[in-house]
């Protein structure tokens, strides 16, 4: 009988004991997931901001050049070697006194033909209907639009449309790469690799060379081959599952990238060596400055609907005439046409509250960290 309950006692004690031991698992488990999480979350709310930067300048450049009238002279002559000069001259000046950097510029007919490219004008009067299924959906909105669609190449594409009056004569884009927003991310030892499914591969005829794995093909051409290495090793179903994956090196965040119909054609992989996670583990104060500006005023640079009691028309037209008072008085001479035409849009009203609402304007100010 004493033996019956020393087998009791001694069988209900390891029970006991393994189930403490499965519960201190169990929460160390839970508490490393939400670390990781929370982790995650912040690393994309950088990127993401981030991604809404680059789309905003694409924007700025695209709408900014639309109004241009040497460009629309040209187009309308059918000049293509003076729309390539014009073109190349107006981006190195954006370059030389804007924000705006690593981009492209080109200029399409109405019929979806290349006019002029600022990097290679050898394609002009290629049509691009075959290529660029996101053109199509311009053509019915008839107005400015940013995204990430596949071309020849995947990139973030700004496009407005070009018209003289009331008539569309055609569209000008800005293009940029991935490789500025791969570099600024690496800066804060976040490693970006951008996965194109390959079945996008019969449009993007420029990427059939790059690096792939499972059903997906590297986008960004400065992406970190030792992480890419690391994802080969991850079975690709995996990225289309989860949220983040954890690896001996890395924590792999998974961010789903859509084009401008909303359809999924991959994803971003953010990578952060195991040894940094606690830097971005409680980082929300410190890129809480970031975040005081909406993603709305980030990149809806042209959406209609005035703001303060009908000041500005649009975040563009504030940024572009704000950009004027940073410029010395030569520098301004190159902007003073476009500033021209977008006030001539204004009636007297509006020009007033701007006035005003200059007389108020309060800087954003937060420390980065």
């Amino acid at each position: 009988m004493l033996k019956n309950y020393k087998v009791l006692f001694l069988s209900l004690f390891f029970i006991l004991f393994a189930i403490m031991i499965a519960s201190i698992f169990w929460v160390n488990a839970k508490v490393e997931t939400s670390r990781l999480n929370e982790v995650s979350d912040n690393v994309l709310a950088l990127f993401r901001h981030e991604m809404d930067i680059q789309k905003s300048n694409a924007l700025f450049l695209s709408v900014s050049l639309s109004g241009d009238k040497a460009l629309k002279e040209a187009l309308l002559d059918e000049d293509e070697d003076l729309g390539y000069t014009i073109l190349i001259n107006k981006l190195n000046k954006l370059k030389q006194y804007t924000f705006i950097k690593d981009v492209r510029t080109q200029l399409l007919t109405k019929d979806l033909y290349i006019f002029a490219r600022s990097w290679d004008n050898t394609f002009a009067g290629m049509p691009l209907e075959g290529f660029r299924e996101d053109l199509q959906r311009i053509r019915k909105i008839r107005k400015p639009k940013v995204s990430i669609d596949p071309g020849r190449l995947l990139t973030i594409k700004a496009t407005t449309p070009f018209r003289d009056g009331d008539d569309l004569i055609g569209y000008i884009e800005a293009i940029k790469t991935f490789d500025d927003i791969t570099m600024i991310l690496r800066k804060r030892d976040i490693e970006l690799t951008v996965l194109m499914y390959d079945d996008f591969l019969d449009v993007a005829t420029l990427m059939r060379e790059n690096p792939s794995f499972g059903s997906f093909i590297v986008s960004n051409k400065n992406y970190n081959s030792t992480v890419f290495f690391d994802l080969e090793e991850i079975d690709s179903k995996l990225i289309e599952r989860e949220n983040f994956i954890i690896t001996e090196k890395f924590l792999h965040i998974i961010d789903v990238m859509r084009d401008s119909a909303g359809e999924k054609i991959g994803f971003y992989v953010l990578s952060v060596t195991k040894n940094r996670l606690s830097e971005y583990e409680k980082m929300k104060d410190n890129i809480s400055f970031f975040l005081n500006i909406s993603k709305t005023d980030l990149y809806n640079v042209v959406e209609s609907g005035e703001r303060k009691k009908g000041a500005y028309r649009s975040v563009y037209d504030r940024a572009f005439l704000d950009l004027l008072e940073e410029l010395s008085e030569d520098e301004k001479i190159i902007f003073e046409e476009s500033a021209r035409e977008i006030l001539k849009t204004y009636d007297k009203e509006a020009l007033i509250n701007i006035i005003l609402e200059k007389q108020y304007k309060k800087k954003i100010e937060g420390k980065i960290r």
